[in-house]
């Protein structure tokens, strides 16, 4: 008998833990399905030249720091440096939160980088870089495309 009530209680801990762990997927950010959507649904306005359309979903500290009209400018070169693409696909997904950061306000905040081929063969790679708000949507904040996948871009439209 000690065996089976040993047994029922390692099941009602494994039933909790799953339990625990399912409520903490349905948290806001917590789904990597939705920061890819939210990266692929501003891939495709940036490549469509929907600049103006991506400023209004940017987070507001990015807005507070660029001007429209410059912010709109900055993305348009960096995406127009990239050139014409034939296929890209995603190669990592990265959360982080800041907290203190004397230029970024505290909070969760999460890169999507791509691995993208160029329709001339060369590879390049693009991040996105996202906030997200106190409503659980993720909220542009940068976009740095870059040669080389470890070096960070001098040019950035990024707060960051």
């Amino acid at each position: 008998m000690k065996g089976f009530t040993r047994g029922y209680k390692l099941a009602g801990a494994c039933a909790l833990a799953m339990t625990c762990m399912l409520a903490h997927g349905a948290e806001a950010g917590a789904s990597a399905d939705e920061l890819l959507g939210a990266a692929q649904h501003v891939l495709a306005q940036i490549d469509a030249g929907q600049y103006s359309v991506v400023w209004q979903e940017t987070a507001p500290f990015v807005k507070a720091k660029y001007a429209e009209s410059g912010f709109e400018s900055g993305l348009s070169k960096l995406r127009q440096a990239v050139g014409s693409i034939s296929r890209r696909g995603w190669s990592s997904v990265t959360r982080l939160t800041y907290a203190r950061d004397k230029v970024v306000p505290d909070g969760l905040y999460a890169n999507v980088d791509y691995t993208t081929w160029r329709t001339d063969g060369r590879v390049v790679y693009e991040k996105l870089s996202f906030q997200l708000g106190g409503d659980g949507r993720w909220y542009f904040t940068g976009y740095e495309p870059r040669v080389d996948q470890n070096a960070a871009s001098q040019a950035q439209v990024s707060a960051r």
